[in-house]
């Protein structure tokens, strides 16, 4: 088991561990739902923090690597706003849209995931935190939605697991193979993408489910995320180095 862990990629090893606490979540929230929805906001606010500090520390690095980024930075951002989008309007629409909706966000969770960790395994890491955190509340949060929607509680359970957790791993999966060889200016591209996915998820769609709740505790635990994020990236110079493929590629893309 454990040599088996050692030879899965970085981003399919961190979407699985992501995949499980989707799935802690579920369990949770299944024994005592009261407990998991009280305190997923906590959980959305450190994973916010983390990833709104992540999203500005990579972007960098894109700008640096292809002219055109900070428009595909903001076509990532917009692309998830588009999925949130179908997501709120979803809640009348019984159980599919809400499903749909949730299963691509966390398919592009996943595909982050290769994208961040090719850039670098200490960026990787350090937005895996907040993006596996998230994967709670998101878990969470979609069972809640299908519950509301009508779904009994077996329905909105397997619809969590299927579109919170199992999405996300296949979305690192595909990642590795469109990763595979690219160019520095086009990965460039990539990673402009993901940041501005990140920030969308940091700025945006935590918040949506943090702010009617916030308290001091919620706070701290944002500023707690930044306080990381930001802890952690000082002093790591390859934060600020775009994307070698002429380094990384030619070696193993993958064995990072």
């Amino acid at each position: 088991m454990v040599d088996f862990l050692e030879s899965l990629p970085l981003a399919v090893l961190a979407s699985l561990v992501a995949a499980g606490v989707a799935t802690l979540g579920l369990v949770i929230v299944s024994i005592n739902d009261a407990w998991a929805m009280r305190n997923r906001v906590h959980f959305a606010a450190f994973a916010s923090g983390i990833l709104v500090t992540t999203a500005l520390l990579l972007l960098p690095s894109a700008f640096k690597a292809h002219p055109n980024a900070p428009f595909v930075a903001l076509a990532g951002y917009l692309l998830l706003f588009g999925v949130n989008a179908l997501f709120r309007q979803g809640k009348g629409l019984m159980v599919i849209a809400p499903l749909f909706a949730i299963g691509i966000h966390s398919f592009l969770d996943g595909f982050e995931y290769g994208i961040l960790f090719d850039h670098d395994p200490f960026v990787g890491w350090v937005a895996s935190i907040g993006l596996i955190t998230h994967e709670f509340a998101e878990a969470v949060i979609l069972y809640a939605v299908l519950r509301t929607g009508g779904a009994n509680a077996l329905v909105s359970w397997l619809g969590g697991f299927i579109g919170a957790a199992i999405t996300t791993p296949l979305g690192a999966v595909v990642s590795l193979e469109v990763l595979d060889g690219m160019s520095q200016p086009d990965f460039g591209l990539f990673l402009a993408a993901a940041a501005g996915a990140l920030l969308y998820v940091g700025a945006t769609h935590l918040p949506t489910h943090v702010i009617d709740g916030i308290r001091a505790r919620v706070l701290i635990a944002y500023l707690l995320g930044v306080l990381l994020a930001f802890g952690l990236s000082f002093g790591h110079d390859h934060i600020e180095e775009p994307h070698d493929a002429s380094m990384g590629h030619e070696q193993d893309p993958h064995d990072h």
